[in-house]
């Protein structure tokens, strides 16, 4: 896929994260991303759901959507992966200069969560549209 296609999702408050289950079932999530090196990186709790189906079936599709997850652009289809610790901080940098404050303090909502239950330690997912 385009860079400019890359852009404009990267670009967006919000992107649906579209994830597949064993079954096919597609599961879509509103979440933030931005762009790091020509790749949309998202940032996760490594033991939610969507990890656990992106390493299972790394195929995805992205669309521009509001905060609830409503589309507001074309699916684009893409795969993902979960990146290597050298590439998380990169993702964290392009995540906080995108998002600022809001991202940060999303940060601290998962590190608090995480000592409450076991989400485990957050990771970044890296995208690469087709």
């Amino acid at each position: 896929m385009t860079t400019s296609t890359t852009g404009e999702l990267g670009a967006s408050e919000y992107i649906a994260l579209t994830t597949f289950r064993a079954g096919g079932t597609p599961v879509t999530t509103p979440v933030w991303s931005a762009v790091c090196d020509g790749t949309l990186v998202v940032w996760t709790p490594g033991r939610s759901a969507k990890v656990r189906r992106v390493r299972r079936t790394p195929r995805v599709t992205v669309a521009t959507c509001d905060f609830s997850g409503g589309h507001r652009g074309p699916e684009v289809p893409g795969t993902a992966r979960v990146l290597a610790r050298d590439e998380q901080s990169a993702a964290l940098r392009a995540l906080t200069a995108a998002y600022g404050w809001r991202f940060r303090w999303f940060r601290l909502v998962l590190q608090v969560s995480r000592l409450r239950r076991a989400g485990g330690s957050p990771v970044a997912l890296g995208i690469t549209l087709s």
